[in-house]
């Protein structure tokens, strides 16, 4: 009787002390996606840049918005977890596997209309998404962007 209280305690107190240990476990947030790139990386890779990034918030997520001065493109960069790639792959009018970037990338255009680009990154447990509108060269652009980005994850 008093071998199985001790393991009945025993038991108990392995089960409170692993709850306190899991519960001391601080996850890190994810970094604000302004953050992820530089105002000269993004004007180096896309153009002049209209003004300093702007911040917009959708629920618990957050996006950065960079307009550039000629009106027509813009770059947004969100990040999300990694479970939000299997939908955006579903989503995807003509999903392209990119390599090297990442643990894996998925590119796709025209979801959004015609002339956007966006592209999927995920590194770990966080997706980058890069979203590009109205630019020459995008999908170039989308990755030597994204390079720098999944870096700072």
């Amino acid at each position: 009787m008093i071998l199985i209280t001790r393991c009945r305690m025993g038991a108990v107190l392995a089960v409170c002390l692993g709850s306190m240990i899991m519960g001391s476990i601080v996850i890190a947030a994810p970094p604000a996606p302004c953050s992820l790139l530089t105002t000269a990386e993004v004007e180096q890779a896309v153009g002049k840049l209209k003004g300093t990034p702007r911040i917009d918030k959708l629920g618990d997520t957050t996006q950065c918005i960079y307009e550039f001065a000629n009106a027509t493109s813009e770059l947004d960069i969100w990040i999300g977890t990694a479970d939000s790639l299997a939908p955006a792959r579903k989503r995807a009018k003509q999903p392209v596997v990119v390599n090297g970037i990442g643990d894996e990338a998925i590119m796709d255009r025209g979801r959004i209309d015609a002339a956007t680009v966006e592209l999927h990154t995920r590194k770990g447990s966080l997706v980058l998404l890069l979203i590009l509108s109205d630019t020459p060269g995008d999908e170039a652009k989308l990755k030597a962007l994204a390079q720098k980005a999944v870096r700072r994850l």
